[in-house]
């Protein structure tokens, strides 16, 4: 109780950046903290310690674990050194170092500062400070239960020595890893445009429970070609480089997204690098970072296992993901850092693209068209070309050589987002290494004569009836569908893929539907029917399917905004109020606990008493107290007490 009396009066003088950082460092919830001292009481439970505990590195844990079994007060870092010196730590820890973990632990509320030196016996160290730290008891007790819990002793923290080293990748082998991750790295970034490219054409819905629903990650594969349970894997790759977003229940492109999907291959991949070097947890990056140039698997395991001894499965479920990601991104190949993969970890991004981008085959401006009506690139498109076919053609297979297939569908997306007879020829003959082949010509110009045989317009903008129509049989409905061919309109209204829209048909030249008009629209388009989209006044628009993720907005205040808020809210009342409240609150929590206090009381001649009193009960104004110097009760005013501190 003595260390929440001091710890709840460190807190009250904090400002709100470090309690916020506090706060979410220790994940403390917002339930039940409607004080300073609910605040301090939520730090030292020892649950939340050994959360805390098993987040820290070895290191740190027994810098923290020698500060606990120093006696005399706050000890200085040169103190807590020379202990774990004691103990038979090597190399010799450097106080300095020392001083940064304990100084890491007093931001987490695992220790505390003293302002004073810490007066230690041993020899001081060059560069030494003499700032004092001391643990709190939650902490020493915990410490001392971990025998007990299967993990180390203070002593083990600090003796126990690294597994073997980890194995450096042979010089023979690198050229193959440098080959084997520049496929990795091609194939991620074709399969992360290939995604966003196809949440761009249609959201993929996640599901409530989490994950993305079966019919999407299914949709998502075929078009990407890989398989099921790779899904999941790329799309975590796209949005950690925010280049896709869940907003509501739907995974969508951004602003980001579309932008980098027009960048070369290289800078798409340095895109995605960057977002897994910069989301790596700093303890992980410098795990890392010392093991650029040696295999990761098991022995990396094993290291982390003896680096964050308290860390669990927490710690090697975070190594797993990056891990794994590393070898998505070819970071890695068959676990082994490949060049710019230890370039990255080492020295950056710039130099690891620049490594990336030698390894990757050149990109091409021109292809095949076949007679077939097949597409066929003898190697990686330009980001510009590559986007446009896309409009034009279903990409039927991406690697170093994609193809890609033209269909009336295809063509009729095109037109339906501004492309012309004229213009899909123009483009077409100019990246074609084969002409335009007579078929594809034929295709094209009966796919623009076909087009816009059926209309579809808002119904509000589409009031005047046909010959023939139903008068007020649209009820709900909110978009037409109309057209000449009344084979045609008879074709869609029995359609049992497009059932869904509800279809009424309400005219020998007209359908309604109860849903808008750009979801017929976009329906009827992938159901390669040659609709065309109307406003007002019946002439044809294009119609784009592109919607981005918005920015997610949250609701409230997170859970460290709410503590402070609550707690500023409970200590804003008058200057005299304030203090008269602290007191009591004080003395409230040395009476649950049995807590001996060091009780200031100015008399009446202004002189200044100390008495070191036992609170016993706080009533009437009055403090009740036992007096263990003069063992005697006493009891005292509120009104007269100017300070209180721990007898320890």
């Amino acid at each position: 109780m003595t260390n929440t009396l001091s710890l709840a009066a460190r807190l009250r003088t904090m400002d709100d950046i470090a309690l916020s950082a506090l706060v979410a460092d220790r994940q403390i919830a917002a339930t039940g903290i409607n004080d300073f001292f609910d605040l301090a009481e939520a730090l030292l439970d020892r649950d939340s310690i050994q959360r805390a505990l098993s987040r820290l590195d070895r290191q740190t844990l027994a810098a923290i674990a020698a500060l606990t079994t120093v006696t005399g007060g706050a000890a200085s870092a040169t103190d807590v050194a020379a202990r774990l010196l004691g103990w038979g730590a090597s190399p010799a820890p450097d106080p300095r170092a020392v001083a940064d973990r304990l100084s890491r632990a007093a931001d987490l509320a695992l220790a505390e500062r003293s302002s004073e030196n810490a007066g230690g016996s041993g020899e001081r160290f060059a560069g030494d400070s003499g700032e004092g730290f001391a643990a709190y008891e939650s902490v020493r007790e915990q410490f001392a239960a971990w025998p007990g819990l299967g993990l180390p002793s203070s002593a083990e923290l600090a003796t126990s020595a690294p597994p073997t080293a980890l194995a450096a990748v042979p010089d023979t082998d690198a050229r193959f890893t440098d080959r084997l991750a520049a496929e990795h790295a091609f194939a991620a970034v074709s399969h992360v445009s290939g995604l966003v490219a196809e949440l761009d054409r249609e959201p993929a819905r996640e599901l409530q429970k989490g994950g993305l629903a079966l019919p999407a990650t299914k949709r998502l594969a075929s078009a990407l070609s890989i398989g099921l349970d790779d899904v999941a894997s790329v799309l975590s790759v796209a949005a950690r480089a925010g280049l896709v977003a869940q907003e509501s229940s739907a995974w969508l492109t951004t602003d980001k997204g579309a932008a980098w999907q027009h960048a070369s291959t290289a800078d798409r991949w340095r895109g995605l690098a960057e977002a897994w070097q910069q989301r790596l947890p700093v303890d992980i990056r410098g795990l890392l970072a010392e093991r650029a140039h040696a295999v990761w698997g098991d022995s990396l395991r094993a290291f982390v296992t003896w680096a964050f001894p308290a860390g669990g499965a927490w710690m090697q479920e975070r190594v797993t993901v990056y891990a794994r990601d590393a070898e998505v991104l070819g970071i890695t190949a068959r676990q082994a850092p490949s060049t710019p993969g230890s370039l990255l970890l080492e020295n950056g991004v710039d130099a690891s693209t620049a490594a990336m981008a030698a390894m990757f085959p050149p990109e091409v401006e021109r292809v095949y068209l076949q007679h077939d009506l097949s597409i066929v690139s003898p190697g990686p498109l330009t980001p510009e070309i590559d986007s446009r076919l896309r409009m034009i053609a279903d990409l039927e297979s991406r690697a170093l050589a994609s193809s890609y297939r033209v269909s009336a569908g295809s063509l009729n997306r095109a037109i339906a987002a501004g492309e012309s007879a004229d213009s899909i020829r123009e483009f077409l003959a100019s990246i074609s290494l084969t002409g335009l082949p007579q078929p594809l010509e034929y295709l094209i110009t009966d796919t623009a004569d076909r087009y816009g045989r059926l209309r579809v317009s808002d119904l509000a903008e589409h009031r005047v009836s046909a010959p023939g129509e139903q008068p007020g049989s649209d009820g709900n409905s909110r978009s037409s569908v109309h057209s000449d061919d009344q084979q045609l309109l008879t074709t869609v209204e029995v359609d049992q893929s497009l059932a869904v829209l509800a279809l009424v048909r309400t005219g020998p030249n007209r359908l309604v539907s109860r849903f808008s008009r750009d979801i017929v629209f976009w329906a009827l388009s992938d159901a390669r029917y040659p609709v065309a989209a109307e406003d007002a006044v019946g002439e044809v628009v294009s119609l784009r399917r592109h919607r981005v993720a918005l920015p997610s907005r949250t609701s409230g205040l997170d859970p460290a905004s709410a503590i402070i808020e609550r707690l500023r809210l409970s200590d804003s009342v008058s200057e005299a109020e304030t203090g008269e409240a602290w007191l009591a609150r004080q003395l409230d929590v040395a009476v649950r606990g049995r807590v001996t206090l060091i009780v200031s009381v100015a008399m009446p001649d202004g002189r200044l008493i100390d008495y070191l009193l036992e609170p016993t009960g706080v009533s009437g104004g009055r403090l009740r107290g036992r007096d263990r110097k003069a063992d005697i009760e006493r009891t005292l005013p509120l009104s007269s007490i100017v300070s209180l501190s721990p007898s320890s």
